[in-house]
């Protein structure tokens, strides 16, 4: 009787223990997401733990992403907003030449040390909102949870339309846990008013990617 007295405590405790963490995820989710949208910005350095955590690397697979993103051998790509350069190594395997663009040098600097030995990586500091590359130069431009960071999305996928060639596609993803997150047909609204049509998606309302073109 008093193991089972113990074990009802102890389980009364786990559960308490367990509401109180939802409860905390709930709040900060909460603040974060408040927080972005009254003033939309890339993630902080200092936020890079939100980029690399386990579980998001379980749903957000790096091999998995690049291979959904469907680029060609052949392709040029940049990647706007690589971060820490989770699927940096994933996405210039697939192409003949990757451009890893980020606003943060230490980012960069980041994404420079997992890449090492790349010879079709070039990193690039800059702006998804005023992009350093020439007009008509690339055939996809993939922004993974960084469309929503700026303040001015359909400007910045006008930007990117403007470097992509003819036939080219913007892939962009959003994933729920992010504190940016937007729902895919916020996504479709922004795009219609670049002058861009869907032309394919993956996954899910928690976790997925859409692919966009010129008309």
């Amino acid at each position: 009787m008093v193991q089972s007295a113990r074990a009802r405590i102890l389980a009364r405790w786990a559960r308490r223990a367990l509401l109180s963490g939802l409860g905390g995820f709930v709040v900060v989710q909460v603040a974060l997401r408040v927080w972005v949208r009254r003033r939309p910005r890339p993630i902080p350095y200092g936020w890079a733990w939100l980029l690399e955590n386990p579980w998001r690397r379980r749903y957000r697979d790096p091999v998995r992403l690049a291979g959904a993103c469907a680029l060609r051998p052949d392709d040029h790509v940049l990647e706007a907003g690589c971060g820490s350069g989770l699927f940096t190594r994933a996405l210039a395997e697939r192409c003949a030449h990757l451009t890893a663009l980020d606003i943060e040098p230490r980012y960069l600097a980041q994404t420079a040390a997992r890449t090492a030995g790349l010879g079709n990586l070039t990193l690039r500091q800059g702006d998804v909102a005023a992009l350093p590359c020439a007009s008509g130069s690339l055939d996809a431009v993939v922004l993974i949870s960084v469309l929503t960071e700026t303040p001015t999305p359909v400007a910045a996928l006008r930007e990117c339309l403007r470097v992509l060639r003819p036939g080219g596609r913007i892939i962009v993803g959003e994933e729920f846990f992010g504190p940016e997150y937007v729902r895919p047909r916020t996504v479709d609204r922004w795009a219609a008013a670049a002058g861009l049509r869907r032309v394919g998606r993956q996954g899910n309302g928690w976790a997925y990617l859409q692919a966009y073109a010129a008309p």
